[in-house]
């Protein structure tokens, strides 16, 4: 009986390492929006979003402003996030956010200070709205800083 339980237990404790090696939660990619190009979003390919973010379980978003201070120093927050790939529709935990991807009008997922992760493009801090499927990382004229996102699966 003590070898059935212990052929079932290594059964059981093997599986669970499979899954571990089977999860996506390395699965990252990261972009940087320089204190140079303030104002003008970084391109964030719809299918990095849909890929890292628009599974069962979301995505993280981990944002960091760089330098505001001239310390080197790195201000961050994160956020849950979730995508529908069918729709378009996406939520972000931090500040409640919701909106859909596509819709003409800039909607902004998640903010930090001077960094915004947005469905919308800007140029020259002129906001072009929300013609095509990408996202964006952007620079604002809060603070003089560089942005940084990663997104995690």
């Amino acid at each position: 009986m003590k070898g059935i339980f212990a052929i079932c237990a290594m059964v059981f404790a093997s599986s669970m390492l499979v899954y571990s090696d089977e999860s996506k939660a390395s699965d990252r990619a990261s972009y940087f929006a320089s204190v140079l190009t303030r104002g003008t979003t970084v391109v964030i390919p719809e299918a990095t979003v849909k890929k890292l973010c628009g599974d069962f379980d979301g995505c993280t978003l981990r944002m960091g402003m760089y330098n505001w201070d001239g310390t080197g120093r790195t201000a961050s927050r994160d956020s849950l996030f979730y995508y529908n790939s069918s729709n378009r529709n996406w939520r972000a935990s931090r500040g409640d956010k919701a909106g859909a991807n596509l819709n003409v009008a800039t909607q902004h997922v998640m903010n930090a200070w001077a960094c915004y992760f947005t469905d919308g493009r800007y140029a020259g801090f002129a906001n072009y709205g929300d013609f095509n499927t990408n996202f964006g990382l952007l620079s604002w004229n809060q603070y003089s800083a560089s942005c940084k996102l990663t997104i995690i699966d």
